[in-house]
């Protein structure tokens, strides 16, 4: 499977390398110019970024959803499922790359905010210090705290992002079978819109209804399941609430199985 991994790795990152290297030019060029003509074209570098930053997601998205398309259901599908790898470690390496590659995203946002504000610093004044000021505010002062409550969430986010890769090939594979293939990428998307929008309320719900909260105390994780205990934690300590966790981890199980079930049976491959 590690072999699976580091292909679908090489795969997807062809197009993504691509994009972190535009990133980082602009970066480079929002560094370099943040002196010249009174921040002006740096100013240019920061808007390019943030439009860049908020479409990264959604480009990853689609590389993804890409990717999975051609190397199962298009002309490199009889090449993919003829190799020596049961299909569910193909379907495995594929949501793990998929689930890093949202992280991988996700921390290229927020550093490309953190260089954003950074340049703008002399712009916004006193806006930024409130920046500043906010951020600790929300993580806290304590490291140790900081740095568990960062790896939680690392951890929430990576299977909250393997789900929404999960739903894409689900959708996907539903699209490539004998009624939806001819149109597979149209049907992905109308498939995905209502699955992801369900569970994703579902998710809310659960957040909503349950109380099942980690609590960083000095660093070492505490679970609260009663909202007394809840009311009297949220003042003073940082946490995650991991209700809707349990939602995703159900759901990409069910729809894991229902995508191999459709991968092994009921797929055509072009």
């Amino acid at each position: 499977m590690l072999k699976s991994i580091k292909h679908d790795f090489i795969s997807t990152g062809r197009i993504m390398g691509v994009i972190y290297a535009i990133m980082a030019g602009i970066c480079l060029f929002i560094v370099t110019t943040r002196n010249v003509q009174g921040g002006a074209l740096s100013l240019i570098g920061v808007m390019a970024l943030m439009i860049l930053s908020l479409c990264l997601l959604v480009l990853t998205a689609v590389v993804v959803m890409l990717d999975f398309q051609k190397s199962l259901y298009g002309d490199r599908g009889y090449l993919t499922f003829t190799l020596p790898v049961k299909s569910s470690k193909i379907l495995g390496s594929k949501v793990i790359v998929s689930g890093a590659w949202f992280v991988i995203a996700l921390a290229a946002i927020i550093g490309s905010m953190w260089v954003a504000f950074s340049s703008a610093k002399e712009m916004v004044g006193e806006d930024y210090e409130m920046w500043e000021d906010t951020i600790e505010v929300l993580i806290g002062k304590n490291v140790n705290s900081m740095l568990a409550m960062a790896l939680v969430r690392i951890v929430i986010l990576f299977i909250a992002f393997c789900f929404f890769a999960l739903v894409i090939f689900f959708t996907n594979t539903l699209s490539n079978t004998r009624y939806f293939q001819k149109h597979s990428i149209l049907f992905t998307i109308i498939f995905f819109i209502p699955i992801f929008f369900a569970v994703y309320k579902i998710g809310q719900l659960a957040n909503e209804y349950f109380v099942f909260s980690l609590f960083f105390v000095n660093g070492r994780p505490e679970l609260v399941t009663d909202n007394a205990a809840y009311a009297e934690y949220a003042i003073i300590y940082p946490s995650v609430n991991i209700s809707e966790l349990f939602v995703y981890i159900i759901i990409s199980i069910v729809l894991f199985v229902a995508t191999h079930y459709l991968m092994s049976k009921k797929v055509n491959i072009k």
